[in-house]
C-alpha cells in the first residue's frame, strides 16, 4: 500500500504479531487496542522517561497518544511500533522504519540498499539496569537483518545519554558523527550520536 508515495508497513491477514522471542523477551507488534495506548499514555507521562525522551516539561494527551501511535499500529504509517515485552508483561516500547530522504542525506546512508532506523525505550523503570534493553535489541536487529533483508541500521540516542550508547555498542552499533541539534528536547535541540550497525558486522558478530 503506497500513501504519498511511501510504502506503508499494513500487516498481511494472518501476520503473525510477535516478531521475535529468547524466551523471557519478546517483541510483539504493537496493537490497536486501548491496552497498548495505555501503556504509552501512562510511560509517556512519566517524568523520568522523559528525562530521556521528549523532555521531563512534555505532557501527552490520550487523544495525542492514539492520533500518533494509531496510524503506526493501523499499519498507515511508514513506522512500525512495537512493545517489549519481559515474562509476559509489557515493559517498553521500540519501533523500527525504513530511513526516509531527508534522513539518507544527513546520515550519508547508501541510496540503493534497504537502510533503517530503531528507537527504543523501556518504560517500566523498574526493568532498568537489567540489561533487558539490550537483549530487546539484539532481537531487533537479528529480525530487522535476518527477516526484512536490512542493509543497515542507524539510531541516534542524544550524546548526554552515556548509558544508553554503551549499551548499544554492545549490540554492535559503531559511532558514525554527531548530529547537531537534531532532536527537540523540552523546547530545546540537542544534539545526537549517529551510530550505525552494517549487515556485514552483524554477521561477524555471529560467527
Amino acid at each position: 500500500m503506497l500513501v504519498d508515495g511511501v510504502e506503508q508497513n499494513k500487516p498481511l491477514e494472518g501476520e503473525d504479531v510477535m516478531l521475535a522471542s529468547d524466551g523471557q523477551v519478546s517483541i510483539r507488534k504493537m496493537s490497536y487496542a486501548d491496552e497498548d495506548f495505555a501503556l504509552l499514555y501512562k510511560w509517556l507521562n512519566d517524568k523520568k522517561i522523559l528525562s530521556f525522551i521528549e523532555g521531563p516539561s512534555t505532557r501527552f494527551t490520550w487523544e495525542q497518544i492514539i492520533g500518533k501511535y494509531g496510524p503506526r499500529a493501523r499499519g498507515e504509517h511508514y513506522v512500525t511500533p512495537c512493545i517489549i515485552e519481559f515474562n509476559n508483561a509489557s515493559i517498553g516500547y521500540l519501533q523500527f522504519y525504513p530511513l526516509q530522504q531527508d534522513e539518507i542525506h544527513e546520515y550519508g546512508a547508501k541510496l540503493d540498499q534497504p537502510q533503517f532506523g530503531l528507537d527504543i525505550f523501556i518504560g517500566e523503570t523498574d526493568f532498568w539496569d537489567k540489561g533487558i534493553g539490550t537483549l530487546a535489541l539484539k532481537l531487533i536487529i537479528r529480525y530487522l537483518f535476518t527477516e526484512r533483508g536490512v542493509e543497515d541500521i542507524y539510531i541516534d540516542p542524544q550524546i548526554v545519554n552515556v548509558r544508553a550508547i554503551k549499551s548499544y555498542e554492545k549490540c554492535g552499533f559503531n559511532k558514525i558523527k554527531v548530529l547537531h541539534a537534531r532532536e527537540l528536547f523540552d523546547g530545546e535541540y540537542k544534539d545526537t550520536q549517529l551510530m550505525r550497525i552494517t549487515l556485514d558486522e552483524f554477521m561477524m558478530l555471529s560467527d
